[in-house]
């Protein structure tokens, strides 16, 4: 399964693809959404973990971008209770699920294995 994390916080960025990659899972990362939009272009990916609270409303503009690029590409959301709105506006954008901070590992690598495997 290839996943790509985009979240602007690098710290937070990093510590999830290092936790992601240790459970086997190949995993990209971008703290940068034009940079991200990019990658999505030009390789094929499973699924987004996209943290909402840094980018804001840039993470809903980012996500009906990246929807006519790849329009099945699955989406799952990071998110701090604080963004609420934000959340829903990203679930009714086609955000398959999200996670709240502080991210539980086993329920991400569950949700991702979920809705992200590839179809046999």
């Amino acid at each position: 399964m290839k996943i790509m994390i985009v979240e602007k916080d690098s710290e937070f960025r990093e510590h999830l693809v290092l936790r992601l990659r240790s459970e086997g899972l190949n995993v990209a990362e971008s703290g940068n959404l034009d940079e991200a939009k990019e990658f999505i272009r030009e390789n094929k990916l499973d699924g987004i973990v996209l943290g909402l609270s840094e980018f804001g409303r840039s993470s809903l503009k980012f996500m009906e971008d990246i929807s006519s690029i790849v329009p099945d590409l699955k989406v799952v959301l990071i998110n701090r209770h604080n963004k609420i709105p934000l959340s829903i506006e990203a679930m009714n954008l086609g955000a398959c699920a999200e996670i709240s901070v502080p991210v539980d590992i086993a329920a991400l690598i569950k949700t991702l294995r979920r809705f992200c495997a590839p179809e046999n």
